[in-house]
């Protein structure tokens, strides 16, 4: 089936590209056979920026290329599926005169000889959908149970702000990941005055970071503005989807004045609300009795991500190296009775694997022989 204008190519790509042109608004579908490639002509209008996006209907990549309608000549870079298996693909540039231009489509990964199937492509005008500083930031609601929106980056080096609002103290929780080719967008959340609250690309997920979104505890409270760029200029994935949650109020403070009082022996739960979070709790320990603190969220597995602990006394004095209470946990001997501050904070592990816990179950036992 075709549905606008197009010309399939043999491997020499000798042949005319036949009028009339598309027109923007036009989609529909072409057939393909490999090796061959086939050929969209283009109505554009210098200046006017323009984005064609094909999806494989029945095979399992897509290549573009943009070519001067006279020459045949590729104008400026290709974007093609990746191994990411996403197979949408999209393609932005600004046209520089009036006249055709032509869209060359191939499948590129998977596709054997003779093998037939057809694309799926969309071609329209484009604009920047959404403003890249703080006074141009789109609202979007953020709700405890999530709500998602979609955005797109036109070029390289475009920005899209979007302005999220949570409670107080709650923890914003973000995350954005590219839904067509390409690589997941970068992000960061800033105060509408700049200032820099974290940086986040999901990629890191399952690299070395072990968090599925950024976290932001909103301190003093205020709108918050989310940032979202292209990861690179070459393999950035133009369309993304970003998800928010509010995820309410920190389960531990941050400080010894908002410490969370625990008895002993107890096990508490913990959640890290962002990479770096900090919750802190209080217990009173007994001269020289010995005390065993240790992140028990699984008995056999040495977690990568731990409560590393650092303790310290009523008047706000370190005893000691930040303690690692992963494995076995970690010993503590009261120097004096009475009251001890424990900052838990995410803290990578020696070992590496899939397990990357968000909350966590912190053990506070008297071990004293």
């Amino acid at each position: 089936m075709l549905l606008g204008l197009a010309l399939t190519l043999g491997a020499c790509g000798k042949d005319e590209v036949e009028d009339p042109g598309l027109q923007p608004g036009a989609q529909g579908a072409v057939d393909f056979k490999a090796p061959e490639s086939v050929r969209l002509k283009l109505s554009v209008k210098a200046g006017q920026r323009y984005r064609f996006v094909c999806e494989p209907a029945t095979l399992t990549g897509c290549l573009l290329q943009l070519r001067d309608a006279q020459s045949m000549e590729p104008v400026g870079e290709p974007r093609g599926t990746d191994i990411r298996l996403k197979w949408w693909v999209s393609l932005f540039w600004t046209a520089s005169a009036d006249g055709p231009v032509v869209m060359e489509l191939q499948s590129n990964i998977g596709v054997s000889e003779g093998e037939a199937g057809q694309f799926k492509y969309q071609f329209t005008e484009a604009t920047d959908d959404v403003g890249g500083s703080v006074d141009e930031a789109v609202n979007q609601p953020v709700t405890e149970t999530g709500t998602s929106f979609e955005g797109f980056l036109e070029f390289p080096t475009d920005v899209d702000a979007w302005r999220l609002s949570v409670p107080a103290d709650h923890i914003l929780r973000v995350r954005c990941m590219a839904t067509e080719s390409g690589t997941d967008p970068d992000t960061e959340i800033i105060r509408p005055d700049g200032t820099s609250l974290g940086t986040y690309n999901y990629n890191d997920y399952t690299i070395n970071d072990g968090l599925p979104f950024m976290g932001i505890k909103n301190v003093g409270g205020g709108d918050l503005i989310l940032l979202v760029r292209p990861a690179g200029p070459w393999f950035y994935a133009p369309r993304y989807a970003c998800r928010v949650s509010d995820a309410g109020l920190d389960d531990h403070g941050d400080v010894a004045e908002q410490a969370t009082v625990v008895t002993v022996p107890e096990r508490v739960d913990v959640t890290f609300g962002s990479r770096n979070d900090v919750d802190v709790l209080a217990a009173d320990l007994i001269a020289g009795h010995v005390y065993l603190f240790k992140d028990a969220t699984f008995i056999s597995v040495d977690i990568p991500i731990y409560c590393g602990t650092t303790v310290t006394d009523a008047q706000g004095v370190q005893q000691g190296p930040k303690l690692a209470t992963n494995g076995e946990g970690a010993r503590f001997t009261a120097p004096t009775s009475g009251r001890y501050f424990l900052a838990l904070e995410r803290t990578l592990g020696k070992h590496s694997n899939w397990i990357y816990p968000v909350s966590h179950q912190y053990e506070i036992t008297d071990v004293t022989p």
